[in-house]
């Protein structure tokens, strides 16, 4: 994979083999990547603190829940990360399934790199959403025997028709011998960080406020498909992005930038390209800025995203040519006063 973020192969959970594909660095910093089913999984002992949550975007106030999490003592080694794929909403109510903000792997990455001992990525299935807030614990502590803490958001939700909240918890806390800490929301201006939040801003082209939010710039992956060899002709090559499972912005022109892992600025046109007459499904075509060589096939990340114009139709390819000239000049332009 060529950005940065691991991929996994399947395993058996209850024996724990679990290799991230960077796993020098990982043994390196005493980490662990389990992904498998809550039912399988094998005991972690030296996991006394966790958090649990979707965490898609791993943005800010989640972060801030890491932070609250890896501060209790003895540190990082102690402690676990226990998040879901796929989101649970689709599993149990897929038309209330929102976009996604993160890739699984990006979301791993961006959980591991907080320094806990442990990432756990469990399966979420029908039967794991059928368990009672009770039986879901019992679980967890059972793969948990040393558990000290479960360090969640004031949101927090867990079990079968979404049945336990933080109160609940505190409940089956007392009964299971394990302390809650709650997080307060994270405000910004007087509101809450969430990812609804996040996404609402990359849906009115309001970089800026994902970015702050975040914490870094909205980065989408995707894989790059053999296309139609237009843009070559024209001058101005492009990467068909396909395999993009995150929340992409409105239709249009972006400045933008591109790794691959070598980071490049681009152009980006997200939309249904009417010169061209290609149909009426939106597509995201990148052009990076200085790059000569195959992209095909390769894996792309997309990320700081700048609005430049509105999609359009021109009467014919020398001004959409000429157009796209204009575009790398002030997407040139805007990196260069970026700076």
């Amino acid at each position: 994979m060529c950005c940065p973020y691991p991929k996994f192969r399947a395993f058996d959970g209850s024996r724990g083999r679990s290799k991230p594909a960077d796993r020098d660095a990982m043994e390196e910093a005493n980490q662990e990547i389990l992904l498998g089913s809550l039912f399988e999984t094998g005991p972690r002992p030296g996991i006394r603190h966790i958090t649990i949550g979707s965490f898609d975007g791993v943005h800010r106030g989640h972060q801030e829940v890491l932070s609250r999490l890896l501060a209790l003592p003895p540190g990082p080694k102690a402690c676990g990360v226990v998040t879901f794929e796929p989101h649970p909403l689709t599993v149990i109510c897929p038309e209330r399934s929102p976009p996604r903000l993160t890739t699984p792997a990006q979301k791993v990455r961006l959980l591991a790199a907080s320094g806990a001992a442990l990432v756990f990525v469990v399966r979420f299935d029908r039967k794991l959403s059928e368990l009672s807030p009770e039986a879901f614990f019992e679980w967890v502590v059972r793969i948990f025997p040393h558990l000290q803490t479960v360090v969640v958001g004031q949101d927090f939700r867990f079990g079968r028709d979404a049945a336990g909240d933080v109160g609940r918890l505190r409940e089956i806390g007392t009964r299971m011998d394990f302390a809650v800490r709650i997080v307060p929301p994270l405000l910004d201006n007087g509101s809450r960080v969430a990812s609804s939040r996040i996404r609402q801003a990359i849906r009115e082209r309001r970089f800026d406020d994902a970015e702050r939010w975040l914490g870094r710039s909205y980065a989408v992956v995707g894989q790059v498909a053999p296309g139609e060899g237009i843009g070559r002709r024209i001058g101005t090559p492009t990467a068909n992005l396909t395999d993009i499972a995150q929340l992409l912005p409105p239709e249009g022109v972006y400045a933008c930038r591109a790794r691959i892992p070598e980071e490049f600025p681009a152009v980006a046109n997200y939309g249904r390209r009417p010169t061209l007459g290609s149909g009426s499904s939106p597509r995201l075509e990148v052009h990076l800025l200085g790059f000569a060589g195959d992209l095909d096939r390769r894996e792309i990340e997309v990320s700081h995203w700048h609005f430049l114009r509105e999609e359009k139709r021109f009467a014919s390819l020398e001004e959409l040519r000429a157009q796209i000239a204009a575009d790398v000049v002030e997407a040139r332009n805007h990196f260069a006063l970026a700076r």
